[in-house]
């Protein structure tokens, strides 16, 4: 097989797949794991995917990223199942975070409709709109300077008013999961430093994604996968 068949090869499966390791790669070409390597760098420096651990990805500009306003009609059918599935783990009198993502956007859509008694945390300005009327939910604004490019309040100051209550449980939207090293990431490093300070302050925290971020890593880690109790998706609570 020439070299530009077995690039073509491997671009396609990654396509499909999301995710190829080099293991698999160099079993299925019949060459070595550093042939495989080789391979890889050459198609990362051509932007063409993105190396990770063990393996490589779909390649994805930060560009492409949309602000909150957009990507709240994205995938919303997909959204409304994550956001059932985050529900069924509230209970009546649990104090919880709703940290900025459009799934917590539905869940907050979801738990009105379901009239459970809880207290509500957040520092993301469409779930206050979404639940400012609601006779069920108590609702706390976190305070601080509100980020545009996040669309919620991050930083320091809203660090600092977070970690004044302890959260039964926190549900918390990530840009991407990094299945070989457990890392879990975000674009924003204040959007991240505040997701930190929300698992540290929650019994038990919750990623809210769907399934398809598994294969994407982004710039800020800002948690691994052992600090969490359980990533919601559009097929289940994992």
């Amino acid at each position: 097989m020439f070299l530009e068949e077995r690039y073509e090869k491997i671009l396609y499966k990654v396509q499909e797949e999301g995710r190829v390791t080099v293991k698999d790669l160099a079993k299925e070409f019949n060459v070595t794991e550093d042939c495989i390597r080789k391979d890889l760098r050459e198609l990362e420096n051509r932007e063409l995917l993105k190396r990770v651990y063990g393996g490589a990805i779909i390649q994805r500009n930060h560009d492409d990223i949309k602000p909150i306003d957009e990507r709240k009609n994205i995938n919303v059918g997909v959204k409304k199942k994550i956001a059932i599935n985050a529900v069924n783990l509230i209970e009546d009198k649990d104090i919880i975070f709703l940290d900025t993502s459009t799934n917590n956007l539905e869940i907050s859509k979801e738990l009105n409709k379901s009239k459970k008694k809880v207290t509500v945390v957040t520092n993301m300005i469409e779930i206050v709109s979404e639940l400012k009327n609601s006779p069920y939910i108590k609702l706390i604004s976190v305070g601080g300077e509100f980020n545009k490019e996040v669309g919620a309040i991050v930083g320091a100051a809203a660090d600092r008013y977070i970690k004044h209550f302890t959260y039964d449980k926190a549900f918390i939207g990530v840009c991407g999961i990094n299945k070989e090293t457990g890392y879990i990431s975000t674009l924003d490093l204040e959007d991240g430093t505040t997701k930190k300070t929300i698992i540290e302050c929650s019994n038990k925290s919750y990623l809210v994604m769907e399934k398809e971020k598994f294969n994407y890593d982004e710039f800020y880690k800002f948690a691994s996968l052992d600090d969490i109790a359980g990533i919601v998706t559009e097929e289940g609570v994992m």
